[in-house]
């Protein structure tokens, strides 16, 4: 076991700034993480860092290798024939919208011109909720409106606007979704619904309305990359319908194959309650960390971080399973770090970790533990399914 504290902040910094911001924490410990994640991204935004979350998907958002290429063109575009002059663009919340109306025709340049609310974006994705869109993709920050297209979803005898927003946050683009718009019978534009958000599915590349009033969306199982080719992403087209309060999907696959390239990496970490002080003036506990590979691909190898607040440190032999170790108290957040050797798909590791907390009070009771794949060179690399990439626990 040796201390390579450089080699290892180094390689976590660009996990949690990377592969984080596409992981979704759920329960009373998202809170917690929010608030987190959210106070790294004023420290990065500063300093032109990528986006660290949320976590997150983390994300940011971007992708884990490499920065996002511009989406791709969809295969629909908005139609090219000139609308009718529409009342005024406001537009009101949608549990104020009333009824629709059967007039109206909803423009690029009336969703341009007017204040939308928008569904809520997935996970707590640091994009505006309401606001003008602009009309391209912005330099750093903002949403805008990628295409629209139209068609009757309600069947009430109105075309409705199919839009697809992007949202770019700190010079990458987090997150896309498709919404419906409509008219109310006072002429406002009103959010119908959403249909689709590009997390946690991959990304969205294009819509296309049907005639019949059903919505077809090409997804992917992952951003676009400037470093990746074309041929790496799965692409589908799935179709969605109105079912009367919401929009689901109708027809199309359902999920994407697996890659056969990818390691599908899960931890989990029991609660650490910390024995009485002792002499020295620390406390002294363990948890149990238990990392599976689900497959397919095996990770050549895999680095695990315990986030226990400031003043922790590893102690004990559950510790000598690391091919490397680390503490780390001046990363942000502070951090143990594991690197651990090859792991084949299907197979599970327990440790039993002990640590040591400096002083009878600790800086934090909510505890992460995280993991992620690094290749031959310690790179690090995506996984099949990053929800299940970080586990939270209490300390006490």
């Amino acid at each position: 076991m040796h201390d390579e504290d450089t080699f290892l902040d180094t390689q976590f910094a660009a996990y949690r700034n990377e592969l984080l911001p596409n992981v979704m924490a759920v329960g009373p410990e998202a809170v917690r993480t929010t608030v987190r994640r959210r106070r790294r991204v004023a420290v990065t935004a500063g300093a032109a860092v990528a986006l660290a979350l949320i976590v997150g998907p983390a994300v940011g958002y971007g992708a884990l290798n490499g920065t996002p290429a511009p989406p791709q063109p969809g295969t629909s575009t908005e139609p090219t024939h000139t609308s009718p002059a529409s009342p005024s663009p406001s537009v009101v919340p949608p549990e104020s919208a009333g009824a629709t109306a059967p007039d109206g025709r909803i423009s690029r340049a009336d969703l341009l011109a007017a204040r939308l609310t928008l569904p809520p974006w997935w996970g707590d994705a640091p994009c505006r909720s309401e606001g003008q869109l602009a009309g391209a993709e912005p330099a750093q920050e903002g949403n805008w409106l990628e295409s629209v297209d139209y068609a009757d979803v309600d069947r009430d005898g109105a075309e409705d606007a199919v839009a697809m927003i992007g949202c770019k946050f700190n010079n990458a683009v987090v997150q896309t979704q498709v919404a419906v718009f409509a008219r109310n019978k006072a002429g406002q534009i009103v959010v119908m619904g959403q249909v689709l958000t590009s997390r946690p599915i991959g990304w969205i590349f294009g819509i296309d309305a049907q005639p019949d009033g059903s919505i077809r969306i090409e997804v992917g199982d992952r951003a676009p990359t400037a470093e990746q080719p074309a041929s790496a992403i799965a692409r589908q087209w799935r179709t969605y319908g109105w079912a009367g309060a919401k929009f689901r999907q109708t027809a199309g696959p359902t999920s994407f194959p697996p890659d056969p390239a990818l390691a599908d990496l899960r931890v989990t970490a029991t609660d650490i309650v910390y024995a009485a002080l002792a002499d020295d003036g620390s406390r002294h506990g363990t948890t149990t960390v238990t990392i599976r590979n689900a497959g397919p691909a095996t990770a050549e190898y895999v680095l695990l971080s315990l986030e226990l607040g400031e003043n922790v440190r590893y102690e004990g032999s559950g510790w000598s399973s690391c091919t490397e170790a680390s503490s780390s108290p001046g990363a942000s957040p502070p951090s143990l770090s594991c690197l651990l050797g090859p792991m084949r798909a299907g197979e599970t590791r327990t440790m039993v970790l002990g640590v040591a907390s400096r002083g009878a009070v600790l800086t934090q009771v909510s505890a992460r533990a995280a993991v992620v794949r690094l290749d031959s060179q310690r790179d690090p690399v995506s996984d099949a399914k990053p929800s299940d990439n970080e586990a939270h626990f209490d300390q006490r």
